[in-house]
């Protein structure tokens, strides 16, 4: 696609973030919803027409956002970014789609978290896998053999998006019985959903928030090729981060089931054990596309320039993205316990904070500015802010944690990476460069595991007992 066309991904990618802001927690509280329904504590009557309600509400801000975007596209592309190569009208165009394939695929997310609030488990990961596979591996056929022009990647984006937001509205439908008559909006309804809504709402924009901004300052103020480059690096630096979801989905319900037991020392010993394991995952992961980042972006691309701009921000990325999955664990420690306010306000100062320091470390050091600013931030807020929030619900863990089962895990990691990234030879081809990358990286998930040293207990299987 060439470097300025994968930039127009890079705003992609930001423009379908920014739309989970728009969402207002609507989608998770559809969820929760029909959740209640199955539970059998919500009629039919009363989920089909909250449904309905959402439905109407997230129809009509799709909509707004569609022409909103549409009728900017002119000024996105001429004054907003900046390119040489790529035409107005095509860049225009390519941003008229774009805003149709990131509202389908809002719409839809709707549709899809109905069908999770009904456990419809099985149905979400196949619709999942296969439009997954059909939007990143489909493109690929279509740009080699049709045509390589952003245009052509957006629209295909958007043809897809709608197949999949019809898909999935059908098989919600499918599953959610069906009542005689025209189901209407249950307004009156949107009252009792404001509570959850909001606070998910909270949430979910201080994430986007502190995970996108810096990408949406470099688009302003980098080249549209620098940002492709840049879009390069953040992509593979991402890598670090897709174990989050599962993560939350697999700890969370234990540690709320120990917390609402009362059994203390069981939630002590989980939180302990999960803290060690997943900081040796993710220190490992991150630390190994930080200091192999220049073969791996060679081996990905080819392209020396691509690997010169690439490189040291993948390198500061990837760092400044591994204390994030780390810190996931606070943040289900204290949902478990029903007490956020400190990671309400911790957020707060972070974003208050982070905003003007990364305009600045944008317009003057680029993407590799931005990776630092970001790394001190995460780094100052798991060892100062964190300790705050333990000694309000784990006050023998103030800094034990941290740096118990955080730093003495991370350190042995981070001293292997760097002895092997300095005494291995040069990578011959892109297969040689796999094989090494990933035996280096086992090695440095076995050194942490050591490193964490044995069970802290059995609090998983307490769990079970």
């Amino acid at each position: 696609m060439g470097a300025e066309a994968f930039g127009l991904v890079g705003f992609f990618a930001i423009l379908q973030a920014g739309m989970q802001i728009l969402d207002l927690g609507l989608s998770p509280t559809l969820s929760r919803e029909l959740s209640l329904h199955r539970a059998g504590t919500l009629s039919l009557a009363t989920a089909r027409a909250r449904l309905r309600c959402l439905e109407w509400v997230i129809g009509t801000l799709a909509l707004l956002a569609v022409l909103s975007l549409t009728m900017s596209s002119d000024w996105i592309a001429r004054d907003w970014l900046s390119f040489s190569s790529l035409e107005v009208g095509q860049v225009r165009l390519s941003i008229i789609a774009m805003a149709y394939a990131a509202c389908l695929r809002w719409v839809m997310g709707l549709y899809r978290s109905g069908l999770i609030g009904l456990e419809k488990q099985s149905a979400v990961n196949a619709a999942g896998f296969a439009f997954a596979t059909l939007r990143f591996l489909g493109v690929i056929a279509l740009l080699n053999f049709w045509s390589a022009a952003a245009i052509t990647f957006f629209a295909y984006q958007a043809i897809v998006g709608l197949i999949e937001c019809l898909t999935h509205a059908w098989l919600l439908y499918r599953y959610l019985p069906s009542l005689p008559g025209i189901t209407k909006p249950d307004w009156s309804g949107m009252r009792s959903m404001l509570p959850i809504a909001g606070a998910m709402a909270f949430m979910s924009g201080m994430w986007i928030f502190l995970t996108q901004i810096d990408k949406l300052i470099l688009s302003k103020c980098l080249s549209l090729q620098s940002f492709g480059y840049f879009t390069l690096a953040a992509a593979l630096a991402g890598g670090v981060l897709i174990l989050v979801p599962p993560l939350n989905q697999v700890l969370q319900p234990r540690l709320t089931i120990l917390v609402a037991a009362g059994r203390v020392d069981a939630l002590r010993e989980l939180y302990r054990l999960s803290t060690r394991r997943v900081t040796a995952v993710f220190v490992a992961i991150g630390g190994t596309l930080a200091l192999f980042s220049e073969p791996l972006v060679r081996m990905w691309v080819g392209s020396p320039d691509a690997v010169e701009a690439a490189s040291p921000i993948l390198f500061w990325y990837a760092l400044a993205y591994t204390p994030i999955g780390v810190l996931t664990l606070p943040f289900m420690l204290q949902f478990g316990f029903g007490y956020l306010r400190l990671h309400v306000v911790g957020n707060l100062l972070v974003a208050m904070t982070l905003l003007p320091t990364l305009m600045y470390a944008s317009a003057h050091f680029g993407g590799v500015g931005a990776g630092i600013t970001l790394l001190c931030g995460n780094v100052l807020f798991l060892f100062l802010w964190v300790p705050l929030a333990h000694r309000r619900l784990m006050p023998t863990l103030v800094w034990v944690w941290p740096f118990r089962d955080v730093l003495l895990v991370a350190l042995p990691i981070i001293a292997w990476l760097t002895l092997v990234s300095r005494i291995l030879p040069s990578f011959a081809s892109p297969i040689e460069t796999l094989l090494v990358v990933a035996l280096v990286l086992g090695a440095a998930l076995l050194v942490g595991f050591l490193a964490g040293g044995g069970r802290v207990g059995d609090p998983l299987g307490a769990v079970r007992r």
